[in-house]
């Protein structure tokens, strides 16, 4: 049965004892090095050398002594022969490497610092203090083979003994791949790849702690957990989160009646049954699919509801609609969980909503953002005074788009202020001081504005533009510093609309706009698994490209692979649009419509969705079928 992790104290006294004992054994071998000296030439038997005035030439010489047995040749005491002494040093470095290991594992038992860290590195240093003295040096490696791997495999018997299969240390499987992902980036250097993403996902579930976040009046957290642990329904419960977090699911969605329950997951932004891998066997391989996953039956659908109600402190009597929260954590990482179990007509309908930390891009490329589309906006940042606008449909990945945006600005030698809804806050950007509108003291933004201003900002943010009075202040602020707006729009040319609609002057609006971008977000194909095909002349021609004998498009395979979970896609990126430019800035200023605002975009260069949707499908990013199903959506 699951049980909640209990913190681990700091790693502080294991490492220190760790270094010492490293200290000690280094010390050790430069004393032993230094025992062995060049023993001196030999004197003479019979004492002083004669000198050159005693010796009579005209002396027969003196008669030839017996010559004794040369001595068996010996090396000198407390040294060690060549391959003795690097096998010696093998096995230090080998001590050295899981001391360390089990020093930061992150399963090892509660006695670790008061006997295990002793046992692991007190026999070792011992024996190899002793290999320098021992006459037999077969026998000092020996015992120090003994002092090394007798304890290391003790506390692996011991550290296993309350962990799954796929967690243990003693087992051939997960020492292959533990050594083999140390020595990837080597192995990489030299030309070698190494597959260990395919591993399947019944061999590979997280390992993850569920904290309960009781309600206020509700309980305590461990006993909410207990509850929650002690019914029949808790490990199926663990099981769905274990599979949620392998297979990137953002939303877990059960369908109950009183057969069961059937199960959805939203993946990359897509609805699709819960599905799970199956072994076939193909010729002499066995190989690992996909496949749509059964219904929960009838009692384990009442056990796991029953688990989720007793871990998010629900009241037992059912209602219409009840709310919790719990947490999860993997890898030492948080995931906040929300609940919402509901009523429907034909039964009950159960959602989970795993808060997943976003993704981390390292620039605007990495967002799928072409480069002349970054380059502009970066251009648009590095000015002193201007507007740069960041929008996006619901859904669409605004606040990441827009969170990279800010981080791509020179925050260090800026002074960068950022306002926002006290009911919505975003995450904190390091170098960027929050000031929050609403809240208790229910501010205006304007009046949040305005505070923000007495310290002198060079740049303003706001995440989510919706008032009217904000945006004309900003408006005119865009002629005296940097401006970052973010708002909800369908396109790019939208987004500058809107702006109009919230009351900026369209004179100012271009004479101050930098750059506006907006985005709708599409599944990138799995690299391990995805088809690649030769597209027609005629399609080619339709999508007004070359006719290129090298140009190859690719596809998503129907049962995916192991890495994607089955989708045949991995991970998303974005496509973007970009008005900006002189004649944008002429027809907004002549107040146009929206048809020739649009031309005017494309006359300064803008590239519509579909445009970017094809590009980043001859680069073989996406494919068509997906680029298709983006624009359907408006």
């Amino acid at each position: 049965m699951a049980h909640r992790q209990e913190p681990r104290p700091s790693s502080g006294p294991p490492r220190r004892a760790f270094a010492l004992a490293i200290l000690l054994v280094c010390a050790t071998l430069a004393a032993g090095s230094l025992v062995a000296v060049a023993q001196p030439p030999a004197a003479p038997a019979d004492g002083a050398r004669p000198k050159m005035e005693e010796v009579d030439p005209n002396a027969p010489p003196p008669p030839a002594a017996a010559e004794e047995p040369a001595p068996v040749p010996r090396a000198p005491a407390g040294t060690l022969a060549i391959l003795p002494s690097l096998i010696w040093w093998l096995l230090v470095l080998g001590w050295l490497a899981t001391t360390a290991w089990t020093a930061r594992d992150e399963h090892h038992p509660k006695s670790f610092e008061n006997l295990w860290l002793p046992i692991l590195a007190i026999p070792f240093f011992v024996l190899a203090l002793g290999a320098w003295w021992l006459p037999w040096s077969a026998a000092a490696c020996g015992l120090a083979s003994v002092a090394w791997l007798g304890p290391f495999l003790a506390y692996g018997l011991a550290r296993d003994a309350k962990l799954k299969a796929d967690q243990r240390i003693l087992s051939l499987r997960n020492a292959f791949y533990a050594a083999a992902r140390q020595a990837q980036p080597l192995l990489r250097r030299m030309g070698i790849k190494l597959d260990l993403e395919s591993r399947s996902l019944a061999d590979s579930l997280p390992d993850i702690t569920i904290t309960a976040l009781p309600p206020d009046g509700a309980g305590s957290p461990q006993a909410l957990l207990d509850q929650a642990q002690a019914q029949p329904g808790f490990e199926a419960f663990r099981e769905l989160l274990q599979r949620s977090v392998a297979m990137r699911v953002s939303q877990v969605l059960m369908e109950i009646d009183q057969q069961g329950a059937k199960v959805r997951q939203k993946i990359d932004g897509i609805w699709q049954p819960a599905r799970q891998i199956v072994k076939r066997r193909q010729g002499l391989k066995t190989v690992d699919e996909w496949e749509e996953s059964d219904p929960l039956d009838r009692e384990t659908t009442t056990g796991l509801v029953g688990a989720v109600r007793a871990l998010c402190g629900m009241p037992p009597k059912p209602a219409k609609r009840q709310r919790g929260t719990f947490q999860i954590g993997v890898e030492k990482k948080a995931i906040p969980c929300s609940v919402v179990l509901e009523a429907t007509e034909t039964g009950m309908r159960l959602g989970i909503d795993l808060d997943l930390p976003p993704p981390v891009f390292k620039s605007l490329a990495a967002l799928g953002m072409a480069e002349p589309v970054a380059a502009r906006v970066q251009q648009g940042l590095t000015l002193e005074h201007g507007l740069v606008v960041v929008s996006a449909p619901p859904g669409e990945g605004l606040t990441t788009t827009f969170t990279q945006v800010v981080l791509t600005a020179d925050r260090l030698l800026r002074d960068f202020v950022i306002l926002e809804d006290a009911a919505e806050p975003s995450k904190d950007i390091q170098n960027v001081k929050p000031f929050r509108w609403g809240g208790p003291e229910k501010l205006a933004p304007v009046a949040v504005l305005e505070t923000a201003m007495r310290g002198y900002p060079t740049a303003v943010v706001v995440p989510d533009l919706r008032d009217q009075a904000l945006a004309a202040e900003l408006a005119r602020l865009s002629g005296e510093l940097l401006v970052i707006v973010g708002l909800q729009a369908a396109d790019a040319v939208q987004a500058i609309e809107k702006l109009l609609a919230l009351g900026m002057p369209p004179d100012v609006l271009a004479h101050s706009l930098q750059a506006a971008t907006c985005q709708r977000l599409l599944r990138r194909l799995c690299p391990k698994c995805a088809e690649g095909y030769q597209p027609s002349a005629e399609l080619l021609a339709k999508l007004k490209l070359p006719v290129v004998e090298a140009l190859t498009f690719k596809k998503a395979t129907a049962l995916g692979c192991p890495a994607c979970s089955g989708t045949g896609h991995l991970g998303r990126g974005a496509l973007f649009e970009l008005a900006a430019g002189p004649t944008v800035c002429k027809a907004i200023a002549a107040k146009v419509d929206r048809a020739t605002l649009v031309k005017a975009a494309q006359r300064d260069g803008m590239q519509r969705f579909s445009e970017a949707g094809i590009a980043m499908v001859a680069a073989g990013t996406t494919s068509l079928d997906e680029v298709q199903r983006i624009l359907k959506k408006g």
